[in-house]
């Protein structure tokens, strides 16, 4: 749907690629390698979510709101929304999984488990049921003819081919709650050839042996869970998960030859055994802040009609190593320095010439321990829910090199579409296609915690295009979550160029006549209720 708009709306993206031309030689360089030099820098300690240096970086945002003087918008007067966090991790003893029948097992060899934020230990043994990849659509039901009230899921990765790919992956990201609703108590992966694609089972055990997982905490003191049923979680080997299907009607090797088939055909059953899972957490809470600043709008026609713009300013942190004198600080100049640096320069721009809506301008805290800062405050906004309508967000555009072309995952699926290409035009960059959809990255990042509450989003970020696809394969090959994550990788002129195009798309947005709505039918904004173009 890239690249193509109705004649009715040409003369409307004229006018608006005009108006952001006008806009076009206004940012300021400076500012914007002075905000990622200090964001970026040693004592921001890599500037994790509840450590010293989020907060040292939450400060400095807030700091440099007050300068541009935009209004706080956080709680009770401040610059801040306090978002409470839980954060827990496996503790060294007291997680373990038997299987009737299937002998003894060992942790991190077989598989591991873990609990969840609901409960601190526990133990449950409950019924196996194999449920495939856990869908629920139009046409298939993965669900049907099986009972999970107080059973453990066993699911497999991956969906069919011909699913849109933005969609599976939010099949996957919400089947803990598909899950929960149903009743399931647990659920397990099972590693088969299209998951270790992805991962593979020595890298799961690793990602899995180390870390704490968080979430946040809501107003009741209850810890936010999509699947509040869910008390265990876990993975299983490919031996295990070959072995677990052994003399079932379905086997593991049908399940190999329907993963490779279109369809993805898989059957769910009670596989008639009981699983015996043991958790044991370590709790610890913490209090980590979004900073959100207010440009008021100029038309008092569409003063309930909030645009909030996002970029996550959490990375995370510092790893300590055995080696001595190497670097340890995870200073993210790409992962997220560069997008809070750009969206605080256009809240100056926006400051100073104010659209008709209002704009919330918000640099999100935990993106990295899962797009908690978002849901948090998609889930507790500081204005009235109802009265946000749209959202855009920047997460690490790669600007390292010349771009010609600009990607705006979710732009076609509402009447935001239009604004994105106007500006895009105005700068005489091509506005691409998601060059990567197996990656479902308009799941993957803030803007669908704003997306999930029925709002509709744009995500901006790179294409392609002049040698892009190589420059982005570097950083993700050899900076993304590494020390080497620093300043000296960006294109500054680059990053100039992309905030004018961000600037112009953010103006756009909050000039806009109608209602920023989805598009009719489209498949986020009927799923979660949001407002449709045509529809009161």
């Amino acid at each position: 749907m890239f690249n193509r708009i109705s004649g009715a709306a040409v003369a409307a993206v004229a006018s608006l690629a005009f108006a952001a031309a006008a806009h076009a030689e206004s940012v300021d360089r400076n500012a914007l390698e002075g905000d990622v030099a200090i964001l970026a820098a040693d004592d921001m300690e890599g500037r994790e979510a509840g450590t010293r240096g989020h907060e040292r970086a939450a400060g400095y945002v807030a700091g440099r709101f007050v300068s541009l003087g935009l209004e706080p918008a956080g709680d009770e007067g401040t610059y801040f929304q306090h978002v409470p966090m839980r954060s827990y991790s496996r503790a060294e003893d007291g997680n373990s999984l038997s299987i009737e029948g299937l002998g003894e097992l060992q942790m991190f060899e077989d598989y591991f488990v873990q609990g969840t934020a609901q409960q601190e230990s526990g133990s449950l043994t409950a019924p196996l049921v194999f449920i495939g990849y856990g869908l629920d659509l139009p046409g298939r039901d993965d669900f049907e003819g099986v009972d999970l009230e107080g059973a453990v899921a066993i699911r497999v990765y991956g969906g069919p081919s011909a699913l849109n790919t933005e969609e599976s992956a939010h099949y996957r990201s919400t089947l803990n709650q598909r899950l929960s609703d149903r009743g399931a108590v647990g659920v397990l992966l099972m590693t088969t050839p299209a998951l270790e694609q992805i991962y593979t089972w020595d890298r799961l055990v690793e990602v899995s042996s180390h870390g704490s997982s968080m979430t946040w905490v809501g107003p009741d003191g209850r810890a936010h869970s999509t699947g509040p049923n869910i008390l265990a979680s876990g993975s299983l080997s490919p031996d295990l998960s070959r072995e677990l299907l052994e003399g079932q009607a379905f086997d593991y090797g049908d399940l190999l030859e329907a993963e490779e088939s279109d369809d993805a055909d898989l059957p769910s059953f009670a596989l008639n055994r009981t699983v015996t899972i043991n958790f044991a957490s370590e709790f610890d809470d913490v209090d980590t802040p979004n900073v959100i600043g207010l440009v008021p709008g100029s038309d008092p026609a569409v003063a309930d009609e909030y645009v909030v713009l996002t970029a996550h300013l959490d990375h995370v942190g510092v790893q300590p190593t055995e080696e001595e004198g190497d670097d340890e600080i995870y200073n993210g100049a790409l992962d997220n320095a560069v997008g809070v640096a750009s969206m605080i320069e256009v809240a100056r721009l926006l400051k100073a010439d104010p659209p008709r809506r209002p704009v919330l301008v918000i640099a999100l805290t935990a993106e990295e321990k899962g797009l908690l800062g978002s849901s948090y405050n998609a889930a507790n906004p500081t204005v009235p829910a109802d009265q946000v309508v749209a959202n855009v967000n920047l997460d690490m555009p790669v600007i390292t090199y010349d771009f010609t072309d600009v990607v705006a995952f979710g732009a076609e699926r509402s009447n935001l579409y239009p604004q994105v290409v106007a500006a895009t035009e105005a700068f005489g960059l091509a506005l691409s296609p998601d060059p990567q959809p197996e990656q479902g990255f308009f799941t993957r990042s803030d803007q669908y915690s704003y997306v999930k509450a029925g709002i509709p989003a744009v995500y901006l970020d790179l294409g392609f295009a002049n040698g892009g696809e190589e420059a982005q394969g570097v950083v993700f090959d050899n900076h993304y979550h590494e020390p080497s994550d620093e300043i000296g990788l960006i294109d500054f002129a680059g990053l100039e160029r992309f905030t004018a195009v961000n600037h112009a798309i953010a103006r756009n947005v909050a000039n806009m006549e109608e209602t920023p709505a989805w598009q009719p039918g489209d498949f986020f904004g009927t799923t979660f209720g949001g407002r449709i173009i045509g529809e009161e």
